[in-house]
């Protein structure tokens, strides 16, 4: 093999890295402050040489660049002992990137070298504006909004100026991707998006802050009248394009001056906006505050009365109005809480579905109602339904038909002897696999009864679609019967005489007058329920009244 003798400078002068070899000079004073440009490779020269040259010293050049060039700053702090390994600079001649680096030979020169980080830098920047932009509307995302609301808070703070966030959440958004798919969920994100794009102005910016939130944030007013008339043109915007979108508002420094507060408040405020038939926008107000501070407390209350079994099940009678005779019971959960008092149904059914816990207590009333039951046939030949209620929550839960199959397999009591009431929120999502499901609870032998019929988006049409055996009669169409007009009479005899046709029982809820349960008698309807005749007991009271004690029986 042919020997090749290797000139290192050549390859140095020839290679695509610019290199700059640099001596450290010290001053009268025995100090370093200066260096001379021992050498430059060509590519150096393209970069570097438009402001030194080789053999040129900086107390010579310096007067031709700024003295905060990054690589001629890192050179002068290594030539000065100051530990810095790499500098980042912008050239404005190549328009590129560069990272010089340093380091110190033993002969007491300083090697530079520039590495072109460019591509880099724009790859950092786009995964930057990525991780900073939302990809489907294009709007600042989450992470900008952090960055950008304490800005605008410090901004007004000094400017004495008022700032407001109007937070944006799209309403039903998880029934329309159930029901109508992903893609026209996201059509909808488009349009609220390209609707909240109208309003940027200079001090107003928009957000996508969630999968279906966004946030305007307002700055640089100087009343809270300019935050109603944003939040105003907004809804309005909203009812002109069939959005439907609640919102909360908070105002700086009005409700508060702390960032973190005022995301929160605009966040209670939004949760009583959706909590009073959403489609609405909502200032925060403080009792708002106080009310939720209760919210949670009940929560962690509910929490520990699950895991301590601190419920109770009553039971109301229902009878057949024809006969008198009993028909059954409903089961009916109750909680004294020993602090906040006898808490109603109506509160805590709803916390315990929106926290989960609703789970545990269903399960629990369904082996509590069952284990009556079981109680009630045995000793005293009780042959009437035991009947309990279901959240949608529950029922939608895969494992409910399982579970209430393992319970009346535990108790073994006849199914025929259960039933099952829902509310019309089960349909709500999907009504092909409510059916189905309700089927195999049929299959079971339990029947099956629809609860507060009237109150929701109650249609007659889809009672023929549902396995049900047993219709009740909301308490707010039985109040109304006996009214001079008739008009809530007429209805009335108009669902019993139509739900009769289609082989269903009718429950009337709430009876408690004597001329309400006339008029039912004369609708023909077959079930009554209510104080009149029975308010929920206690299971020592049903014991005693099924032995035969009628005076165990609690009425008005």
């Amino acid at each position: 093999m042919k020997k090749v003798e290797i000139n290192h400078t050549d390859i140095v002068e020839n290679i695509a890295v610019p290199v700059l070899l640099v001596e450290p000079i010290k001053n009268k004073n025995g100090e370093y402050d200066d260096f001379l440009i021992c050498y430059m490779n060509s590519c150096a020269s393209e970069t570097v040489g438009y402001i030194a040259e080789q053999g040129e010293r900086y107390s010579e050049f310096k007067s031709k660049c700024s003295s905060q060039i990054p690589w001629i700053s890192l050179l002068l702090e290594s030539v000065q002992g100051i530990t810095v390994s790499e500098k980042s600079f912008y050239s404005p001649k190549h328009k590129s990137w560069f990272k010089v680096k340093t380091k110190h030979l033993e002969n007491g020169l300083i090697l530079a070298t520039f590495i072109d980080i460019t591509t880099e830098k724009k790859y950092h920047k786009k995964l930057k504006e990525s991780l900073l932009v939302d990809s489907l509307t294009g709007l600042a995302n989450r992470h900008s909004f952090n960055e950008e609301l304490e800005i605008t808070l410090d901004t007004c703070r000094y400017e004495n100026k008022i700032a407001a966030i109007i937070h944006i959440d799209i309403d039903n958004m998880k029934n329309v991707n159930d029901s109508l798919g992903v893609s026209e969920g996201d059509s909808i994100i488009r349009l609220v998006s390209q609707t909240l794009q109208k309003f940027r102005r200079d001090n107003i910016k928009i957000f996508r802050y969630g999968d279906d939130e966004f946030i305007v944030l307002i700055s640089d007013l100087v009343s809270l009248d300019g935050v109603a008339t944003i939040a105003d043109s907004i809804y309005e915007a909203f009812q002109f394009y069939q959005i439907n979108a609640s919102a909360g508002i908070a105002v700086f420094p009005d409700d508060t001056d702390l960032k973190d507060e005022l995301m929160s408040f605009s966040d209670m405020a939004l949760h009583y906006a959706k909590k009073n038939g959403k489609n609405n926008f909502m200032f925060f107000e403080p009792d708002m505050q106080r009310r939720f501070i209760q919210h949670i407390q009940m929560q962690n209350r509910m929490a520990t009365a699950v895991m301590e079994n601190r419920f109770a099940l009553y039971y109301q009678p229902q009878f057949d109005i024809s006969t008198s005779k009993i028909r059954g019971f409903e089961a009916l959960i109750r909680w004294h809480d020993p602090e906040l008092g006898e808490i109603p149904p109506s509160e805590f059914i709803p916390l315990a579905e929106e926290t989960g816990l609703i789970l545990q207590i269903g399960n629990w009333v369904l082996n509590e109602a069952l284990g009556t039951l079981k109680i009630m046939q045995e000793n005293y030949n009780f042959e009437g339904i035991m009947s309990i209620n279901v959240s949608p929550l529950q029922f939608k839960n895969d494992d409910f038909i399982d579970n209430l199959e393992k319970i009346i397999k535990a108790f073994q009591v006849p199914p025929q002897s259960i039933e099952i009431e829902i509310t019309e929120g089960v349909m709500i999502s999907n009504m092909i696999s409510t059916v189905q499901k309700l089927q195999r609870i049929r299959e079971l032998g339990v029947k099956l009864s629809l609860d507060d019929f009237g109150t929701g988006f109650s249609s007659l049409s889809y009672l023929q679609k549902l396995p049900l055996n047993t219709l009740k009669i909301d308490k707010s169409f039985i109040n109304e019967i006996t009214s001079a007009d008739g008009i809530q009479a007429n209805i009335t005899s108009s669902i019993i005489e139509m739900v009769s046709k289609m082989g269903l029982e009718t429950i009337a809820e709430g009876v408690e007058l004597n001329e309400q349960l006339s008029m039912l008698k004369a609708f023909k309807c077959t079930i009554v329920q209510g104080f009149l005749r029975g308010k929920p007991m206690p299971r020592k009271a049903c014991m005693a009244y099924l032995s035969g004690d009628d005076s165990a029986l609690l009425k008005i």
